[in-house]
């Protein structure tokens, strides 16, 4: 009988073990940094637009697109998700920088959506509920140049470099950043895998710990991190190198971003892999360098060849029909996508005009992203 109740008990436990894998049930926080339209905002001149045009560069808008795609795949993996905002938001009526692009800040509607963007506000939020997972995404800035040749991935927590005061962030930071950094689309100048940067906000900021205190009693530099979930927040890259900042103008490169936030988080969790791969990539010319006074690029890098605008890519199967197409944004990025294919053999066929027509080969996988960079 005793060996029989430990027989159960074992049972038992094993499938409770089993049942905790995975993202069912599992509650995760999504920050997509900033917010509105103002000049806190981080806006930023393109080739194409103003600095300060809506259309243009805004942590705002390339943020907010990033924690959809996150949401929407860790939705799909059974995860409940709350997220701080779900639209981008406002420039108060009558001020001198609103545009008719702008939209009222709301905090909720029948909808759910919602727009909070005071960062005290969203540590109380995520304190009151307590989610298995937290994690806040932006973009860097050198605080000095614009252009400068500067762009890696940086993982913050709350504490100091070495000791997360919300104990289980450096591990999460540690696990997420090779998921992370897996973008070879982007020119890295430095860090990687075997030498990330992850660090604690106060020694970060160059700040003496414990640093103030909010109205909760956590300590630490980073107002959005003051609580106790483990956390980090994501610099997923530098928009101050302008070549990146071209690149996020294009909603599906930041989906890229939101794809391998979700590749982190369900692995941290033992969630199964995708059961359909990705193919990313950019079409790029071969032989023309691309100068203009807003893309400053890493000399010698695939930065210095000319983005490909309105460059047409197909997916073709097997049997050579063509399942999905692609047209390159005129943003200069070159950037193409076809997300969640199923697993096979397929034909990229990339043309533009003035350019020759490359087809290429590809074997895709499941829960593989294929990385193409094709060069007319």
């Amino acid at each position: 009988m005793k060996r029989l109740a430990s027989l159960l008990l074992l049972i038992a436990l094993t499938a409770g073990i089993v049942q905790a894998k995975g993202l069912k049930g599992k509650v995760i926080y999504v920050n997509p940094g900033h917010g509105g339209w103002t000049a806190n905002d981080r806006p930023l001149a393109t080739i194409n637009y103003e600095e300060m045009d809506t259309m243009s560069f805004f942590e705002t808008k390339s943020n907010l697109w990033k924690g959809l795609e996150l949401r929407d795949r860790l939705e799909k993996a059974g995860a409940k998700v709350v997220m701080s905002r779900t639209r981008n938001g406002y420039v108060t009526e009558g001020q001198k920088n609103a545009t008719p692009r702008d939209q009222v800040e709301t905090w909720s509607d029948e909808n759910g959506q919602q727009q909070l963007v005071t960062l005290q506000t969203i540590a109380m939020n995520v304190d009151s509920i307590n989610p298995d997972y937290f994690i806040s995404m932006h973009s860097n800035a050198t605080g000095g140049e614009d252009g400068k040749l500067c762009n890696y991935l940086a993982l913050v927590y709350r504490g100091e470099t070495g000791n997360d005061y919300a104990k289980g962030s450096i591990a999460r930071a540690e696990q997420a950043y090779p998921y992370i950094w897996d973008n070879p689309l982007t020119v890295w100048t430095s860090s990687s895998p075997d030498n990330p940067f992850i660090a604690g906000d106060l020694t970060w900021m160059g700040a003496p710990p414990p640093g103030d205190a909010n109205k909760l009693g956590y300590t630490g530099y980073l107002s959005v991190l003051k609580h106790h979930v483990p956390c980090f927040l994501a610099e997923g890259s530098f928009h101050s190198y302008q070549p990146e900042r071209q690149r996020l103008l294009n909603r599906d490169y930041c989906r890229y971003e939101g794809l391998r936030y979700y590749r982190a988080i369900n692995a941290w969790f033992g969630g199964k892999g995708d059961k359909n791969g990705h193919i990313v990539g950019t079409v790029k010319s071969a032989t023309e360098h691309f100068e203009h006074p807003l893309y400053k690029y890493v000399p010698d890098s695939d930065d210095q060849w000319k983005p490909i605008n309105g460059a047409m890519v197909y997916l073709k199967d097997k049997h050579g029909v063509t399942v999905r197409a692609y047209r390159t944004d005129n943003e200069y990025n070159g950037f193409f996508s076809f997300y969640d294919v199923k697993p096979g053999k397929y034909t990229i066929v990339v043309e533009a005009t003035g350019y020759n027509t490359m087809t290429i080969s590809v074997k895709v996988k499941a829960n593989e992203i294929n990385h193409i960079m094709p060069r007319l």
